[in-house]
């Protein structure tokens, strides 16, 4: 079965806000803090666009970027989102995975006005993956007394994993403005390359 059959299925913002368990409030407040210019109202070209998202609330990521969505959709009438728990569509989702193999969410699936699925983003924009990486190195490099720090993450010890996310965590809480732009200007790619691909 395919994401794009799942579509009506899915959660509109407001019935995920009032299932959320976790980030409920953060979640509104990332809203809040997501501007929509005049360029971003214009990121669709006027296409009619839906976007299936694939997520769970207790997810930084998700909570940080999901939000940008839906202030999004509040703004550009050519927008239609539904969102999906991941954890209730394991088979589904497992399908989208990040560049480098791993399924993460929130998983993003774009589709056209005729529900031709045509692109998907993965976890977060590539632009915001590499700030991110760039500020664990700068951490790591500040931090040589915790033990096993110059592994990669997923290999730390747990204490020094904590460590690390939890910095990241609080690093992370000023970039809304920044990181909508690069997740808005990603958006904008996928759907211009549909509309190439459809001229061809």
């Amino acid at each position: 079965m395919q994401a794009a059959e799942h579509f009506h299925e899915g959660m509109t913002i407001a019935e995920y806000l009032s299932c959320m368990r976790e980030n409920h409030e953060r979640f509104i407040r990332n809203i809040e803090q997501t501007p929509v210019s005049d360029a971003d109202r214009s990121v669709l070209d006027g296409e009619p666009v839906r976007i299936l998202i694939f997520t769970e609330d207790w997810c930084q990521d998700s909570v940080q970027f999901v939000p940008m969505v839906a202030k999004l959709e509040q703004k550009v009438p050519e927008l239609e989102v539904r969102v999906l728990f991941r954890d209730e569509h394991l088979d589904l989702v497992s399908r989208y995975r990040t560049k480098d193999g791993r399924q993460a969410i929130p998983t993003f699936v774009f589709f056209d006005g005729e529900m031709r699925e045509i692109g998907v983003l993965v976890e977060r924009p590539t632009a915001a993956t590499e700030e991110i990486a760039a500020e664990t190195r700068r951490f790591q490099k500040a931090h040589p007394e915790l033990p096993g720090i110059n592994r990669t993450v997923d290999r730390m010890p747990d204490e020094t994993r904590r460590a690390v996310k939890a910095h990241t965590r609080e690093w992370r809480v000023d970039k809304q403005e920044r990181w909508a732009r690069f997740l808005f200007n990603e958006i904008g790619e996928i759907v211009r390359a549909a509309s190439q691909d459809r001229v061809a």
